[in-house]
């Protein structure tokens, strides 16, 4: 399998400003692509109460919602 080594390739990697300047007024833009920061605090303070709760340490996998799932399942009980 061949690695793709064109010019949009090699600009869309660049981290040259010129590249970006022009490719967004070319409509390349990916503004879908920019990540989200997590909620660090409410993440680590769920973390927490699942450690209390289950006496484990969450999968650090898991996401918030999937702990809150946890929790409310292990309460439940």
């Amino acid at each position: 399998m061949a690695k793709h080594s064109g010019y949009m390739d090699r600009a869309l990697r660049a981290q040259d400003p010129r590249y970006a300047r022009i490719l967004t007024k070319l409509g390349y833009a990916r503004r879908d692509l920019v990540a989200k920061a997590p909620l660090v605090d409410d993440l680590a303070g769920l973390r927490e109460e699942y450690r209390a709760v289950i006496g484990k340490k969450a999968f650090h996998g898991w996401d918030a919602e999937t702990i809150r799932t946890k929790i409310e399942e292990a309460q439940g009980s």
